[in-house]
């Protein structure tokens, strides 16, 4: 049975590898199953087929249904159910809706089942179950693609939402009804929220209690995040199986000690599976209360596997528990396997149950604890170098202290408060020492997070390095006594102790991001790094966060050398503030500099300066002249190495580009452009595309951008130059890496690189450009 449990999980991990779906008739190799099963030896594959195959099937219920491409873009009207905390910035709220009708407007019904909506201006405060009734405007779920970057794609996927949009003005934009039992669930929800808001006058603490009592983070904003992230407390805000287990442990105790107190009850059911029911109601309320996460409701499947053994009176191994919940966790739903919780959260039951030798029993003492706690930090540590490329030093200390304080005081406290906000006579004093107490927890953990030895950033690392470090962590784990486990020091070691890969003198590596409807291009030399503007941001959402500071530390980054904004519009700019409080920078320069969050120096023509063999010039604006247009006073960088070419001209229109002819249009001529303001019809005039005459010509656009950048005509007048043309909505990130030689470059494209079945492949970009 073991064996088909593991060949079963390895299935579902192994088909999630694949670049392509395969077809539906591959399951109709299922029906030979039975006639194999009894061949022993076999089955351990036929395990393995089964999970793949029912992954399949999973996937395509999914993928199958998306939003056809000829009704990207289009109106259509939407009538459906909110079903998720909808996340409020200003004007614009973002929510999740079960779909129950979506038609064109020939009235011609669409099979699909879950969306992603944003609503600017919405008109009315939103809950979850309300019915409401749009016109929208669609596309297929699709998200930028970079190395280290987070995969918007896969986790649109593993929300099964098949289509994302936005809400367009419509008289008959309206509420229809509401979806009763999930309104009063979003509603107790959301006054709880409102309610401990009220008790509380700090925003920070209210945001912390109500992640802890809902699972309502919208309250948390980046400077919290990172403090979090820093200390390796991240988990303990996040209401997951730590949050379930913890009161499920509450109530299996105080519900066996008063069932205790009856002897008839007793004779009636034992006290200890008494407690179990109790144990499974309470986590399954408090799961409730989240929200039923997909966090929560694997924490509710592997306690069910683990108290319904001992109600049925079954005596199981705590190990083959963990194996069965792990299987019924796949089996229920298979996307779970793509998320980092259900690895992280595994992983560290795992090796808490070979911590205390598969025993479910109290620590000896607090030595055990300690112990417990080092080996699930070391544990993780293998997983989280490979899902975030960095670790915080002081997390097994912080967690030590962090994770008895909230179980014993700050998560019971929360819960305990929930029924007192009914009497605000006694919420009140409750909630004003809970304040007081998170406040202080939050002030230690951000003056933790500051130390300068907090977290330390991880270079891309190879595979054998991550092999070694498993190992080592393997053979570390073992019992103390255990011969030869100072090896695992040394397997350790050459992971945490890489140098990052870097260009050879006079080599150009040149990355242009995928950040959306903006630009980021990252230029780096064997000792130099320059970040050519920050894509786009508003509030706590930038391109910084998500996409550029990611690349940086993936490639062993720690410093910017110099940053250029282009210019002062929000796709250009919109991760400067982020940047400058993420990664020191040394020199800022700008084509709008009064425009710019932080000490900025106007970008001038005739400033140049070399690195390692290569040489950097400002092109524009030149110091005696003036634009009106914001556009047109963009910073243009041209940069040359022996061999290569790279012109950066920013957002400059027809104005620009004829300065920039009639000083010096020798000047011009590249090997590499990136298309001046994304394609716009305003830009790339014939005369300024001649004088670059350049062998690859990228576009910075997001994916059917309602701007319909790169304009066709654009498109064709590179192509008649002879460029190869390339766009990050179709290509994802694009590198080309510039050697020494005189070989033509080519691209590595990251779409391609990292292609997995659930991205959106080249067919549906509606930007499809390239062109070799």
């Amino acid at each position: 049975m073991n064996r088909f449990l593991i060949g079963f999980v390895i299935g579902v991990a192994l088909f999630h590898l694949l670049d392509q779906l395969p077809g539906l008739t591959w399951l109709s190799v299922a029906l030979t199953f039975p006639l194999l099963w009894r061949f022993k030896p076999l089955r351990p594959l036929l395990a393995i087929a089964a999970g793949a195959g029912w992954s399949l099937l999973n996937a395509s219920l999914i993928l199958h249904h998306q939003l056809p491409l000829k009704l990207e873009r289009s109106d259509l009207i939407l009538e459906g159910v909110v079903d998720s905390l909808p996340v409020t910035q200003g004007r614009l709220s973002r929510f999740q809706m079960r779909v129950t009708s979506l038609h064109d407007e020939n009235d011609e019904l669409v099979e699909i089942s879950r969306v992603q909506i944003s609503w600017f201006g919405a008109t009315k405060e939103l809950s979850i179950g309300d019915v409401w009734r749009f016109k929208v405007r669609l596309i297929r779920p699709r998200g930028a693609q970079n190395p280290a970057g987070f995969d918007h794609e896969k986790w649109l996927f593993m929300q099964q939402i098949q289509a994302k949009g936005y809400v367009r003005g419509w008289a008959g934009n309206s509420q229809l009804d509401s979806d009763q039992f999930p309104t009063l669930l979003g509603l107790l929800r959301q006054n709880i929220a409102k309610a401990i808001d009220n008790a509380t006058d700090k925003p920070g603490p209210a945001a912390l209690l109500k992640a802890l009592a809902v699972g309502d983070k919208r309250g948390m904003d980046r400077q919290a995040w990172q403090t979090f992230t820093h200390t390796g407390t991240n988990h303990l805000i996040a209401i997951s199986g730590l949050h379930i287990g913890l009161v499920a442990g509450w109530c299996l105790f105080i519900g066996s000690w008063l069932w205790r107190r009856s002897a008839r009850l007793c004779l009636r059911l034992p006290a200890l599976k008494a407690g179990a029911v109790f144990a499974l109601l309470g986590a399954a309320v408090y799961a409730a209360l989240a929200g039923f996460t997909l966090p929560t409701q694997r924490a509710l499947i592997m306690l069910v596997a683990t108290l319904g053994a001992l109600l049925l009176g079954y005596r199981i191994q705590f190990g083959r528990s963990l194996l069965i919940a792990l299987f019924l966790v796949v089996l229920l739903d298979p996307l779970a396997i793509l998320s980092r919780g259900f690895w992280l959260s595994f992983t560290a039951v795992a090796v808490i149950l070979w911590s205390i030798g598969g025993r479910l029993a109290p620590w000896q003492n607090w030595r055990q604890g300690i112990q417990v706690q080092l080996s699930v930090s070391l544990g993780l540590l293998p997983l989280l170098i490979l899902f975030f490329s960095q670790i915080s030093l002081i997390s097994p200390l912080v967690n030590l202290l962090m994770v008895p304080w909230f179980s014993l005081v700050i998560v019971p406290m929360t819960l305990i408060g929930l029924p007192l906000l009914a009497v605000p006579a006694l919420a009140d004093p409750w909630f004003s020492l809970l304040q007081m107490l998170s406040a202080a927890t939050l002030m230690l953990l951000e003056w933790c997070s500051l130390q300068t030895f907090a977290m330390t950033d991880l270079v891309q690392q190879d595979l054998l390095q991550l092999w070694f470090l498993l190992a080592g962590c393997v053979i570390l784990l073992l019992p103390a006594g255990m011969p030869g486990r100072g090896l695992g020091l040394l397997l350790c070691a050459p992971i945490l102790f890489a140098s990052a890969e870097r260009p050879a003198k006079g080599e150009i590596w040149f990355t242009l991001l995928d950040v959306g409807q903006g630009l980021a291009c990252v230029v780096e030399t064997s000792n130099h790094l320059l970040l050519y503007d920050t894509g786009p941001g508003q509030g706590d959402r930038t391109a910084a966060d998500s996409v550029i500071m990611p690349f940086l530390r993936f490639r062993g980054h720690r410093n910017i050398d110099k940053l250029i904004v282009s210019n002062g519009d929000r796709d250009h700019a919109g991760g400067v503030e982020s940047l400058t409080q993420s990664i020191p920078i040394s020199q800022l320069l700008a084509g709008d500099p009064q425009m710019i969050h932080g000490v900025a120096e106007a970008c001038q023509a005739g400033s140049e300066w070399h690195w390692d063999g290569v040489h950097f010039q400002i092109l524009h604006p030149a110091a005696n002249t003036e634009f009106n247009d914001r556009n047109n006073r963009s910073c243009v960088l041209k940069i040359e190495s022996e061999n290569w070419t790279i012109l950066l001209p920013g957002d400059i229109e027809q104005a620009a580009e004829d300065a920039l002819l009639r000083a010096n249009p020798q000047q011009l001529r590249s090997d590499l452009v990136v298309a001046p303001h994304h394609g716009s019809s305003s830009s790339s005039t014939a005369e300024f595309v001649t004088a670059v005459d350049p062998q690859w010509v990228l576009f910075s656009t997001g994916y059917k951008n309602s701007y319909g950048f790169p304009k066709p005509e654009v498109v064709q007048r590179w192509q008649v130059q002879g460029a190869g043309l390339l766009n990050t909505a179709q290509s994802g990130a694009i590198e080309f890496r510039l050697g020494v030689d005189e070989m033509k470059p080519q691209p590595r494209l990251y779409r391609e690189l990292n292609q997995r079945f659930w991205h959106q492949g080249d067919g549906g970009s509606g930007n499809h450009l390239r062109s070799e």
